[in-house]
């Protein structure tokens, strides 16, 4: 399925009102179904494509991340820039640290980006949101973007909300490249009967055998003795040369559901 907000009508932004904020942006909105289709070969961290309907990403383990602008308005006469950045087409257990092209942000505790030497403070406003089931609107946005209401909840989308104030000083060159270092999708685990984050390679092949935009089995077409041997198995750990330890078979990765399985 693509991702979709409710009724939302996605918002035109003018050549003018970007370009007064975002000079790169421009450049990257004429090449837009080039970066979608970049975005489908794995939402790399130096793409951000630009739809409002796009097909999901699976984070499986935990990966830094890219991912696709589906909203983007401008408000109070020009001075704030708004952009939601979407991760995942499913709940995530984390989103960690945000960059902005390859430099790690620091936040307040109400998300405002405190960087000095990335000369952006108070500049950029970043909110997160997992994509849980009751998820709720982005109260900021709600607050500062009328065509932006508490319908809007964007349910199932692990997401990031960006606010940028204008300022030739701080963005120069434009609006970076956003990613995120996100611990993906929950699965289930048949040795305890519960569903939690794990990048263990065993229980995410199994969620990926019975999900949707996987081979979609049935619970009794997966034999659990077999994937409860092979988790204990991923789950050993394993001696490094150093004298450190990692476990034996873990996955860290993402793909997009317009791929077909192999």
């Amino acid at each position: 399925g693509g991702i979709t907000v409710g009724s939302l009508a996605y918002t035109a932004v003018t050549a003018f009102a970007i370009n007064a904020l975002t000079k790169k942006s421009l450049a990257k909105a004429r090449s837009a179904a080039a970066s979608v289709a970049a975005a489908q070969k794995g939402y790399g961290t130096n793409v951000n494509a630009v739809s409002p309907a796009s097909d999901h990403a699976i984070i499986y383990g935990q990966q830094r991340v890219g991912g696709v602008i589906f909203y983007r308005s401008i408000t109070n006469d020009q001075q704030y820039l708004h952009t939601l950045l979407a991760l995942a087409g499913h709940e995530c257990e984390e989103i960690g640290t945000v960059y902005a092209d390859n430099v790690a942000l620091t936040l307040d505790g109400n998300g405002f980006v405190t960087n000095d030497d990335f000369q952006i403070k108070d500049a950029l406003r970043i909110n997160k949101h997992l994509g849980t089931s009751t998820q709720a609107a982005d109260a900021d946005l709600v607050a500062e973007d009328g065509a932006w209401t508490t319908a809007h909840a964007a349910k199932g989308i692990a997401y990031i909300y960006i606010r940028a104030e204008f300022s030739g000083d701080v963005f120069p060159q434009g609006l970076p490249t956003f990613s995120a270092v996100v611990k993906g999708k929950k699965v289930f685990d048949p040795r305890t009967s519960t569903t939690a984050w794990s990048s263990n390679a065993a229980l995410c092949l199994r969620d990926y055998l019975t999900s949707d935009y996987g081979l979609g089995a049935n619970s009794d077409e997966i034999n659990d003795t077999v994937f409860s041997t092979a988790a204990n198995t991923c789950d050993e750990n394993v001696t490094l040369s150093g004298g450190s330890t990692e476990k034996r078979y873990t996955v860290d990765g993402s793909f997009v559901t317009a791929l077909p399985p192999d």
